[in-house]
């Protein structure tokens, strides 16, 4: 994915934000304070933590709790999956396939608006997966794309993609 549409789906997730708080017009007036800006990205950090954290262990009730019910994956290279059930499948196997103990992700930009929020990360170099099939390592050079949306006060994965850039890894 080139930069430029990598700039145009974020820029369609702005849109989509921006679209659902002409729904609340009462809300899209009245802006977040500083405070309230700062713990939902501290929020927000904290439930990429946790996913981070639960990739690295291959831990599916993890990964769970991490997904809201409606989730869509469009992953490179895989068909766009659709709904928390059929994610955790392809986690599942996924897992089986690859270790993901020495991955990083480090958080690029957090944009938050009402109870949507978009956050782009990287793997830096120096992070790899490992086949389990033979146990070679291979760099991981990914780029995800999060949108994120705030339920009952818990911040949950609604939308992710990645794709693999080797030359992004800073």
């Amino acid at each position: 994915m080139t930069a430029n549409v990598l700039k145009s789906t974020m820029l369609a997730l702005a849109l989509l934000v921006t679209a659902s708080c002409a729904h609340h017009p009462q809300q899209a007036t009245s802006k977040l304070s500083a405070s309230s800006s700062a713990e939902n990205k501290q929020q927000i950090a904290d439930l990429l933590n946790r996913y981070q954290q639960a990739m690295r262990s291959a831990d599916l009730s993890g990964i769970s709790a991490t997904l809201h019910d409606d989730v869509v994956t469009t992953f490179q290279g895989k068909l766009t999956t659709r709904g928390k059930a059929a994610v955790l499948e392809g986690y599942q196997s996924t897992f089986q396939a690859m270790d993901f103990s020495e991955i990083e992700y480090l958080v690029d930009d957090i944009e938050v608006s009402q109870d949507l929020a978009v956050v782009s990360t990287y793997h830096p170099v120096g992070s790899f997966v490992t086949h389990k099939k033979d146990q070679k390592k291979i760099m991981d050079h990914n780029r995800e794309l999060f949108a994120l949306k705030k339920v009952q006060g818990q911040w949950l994965i609604y939308r992710y993609m990645f794709n693999q850039t080797p030359e992004q890894a800073k």
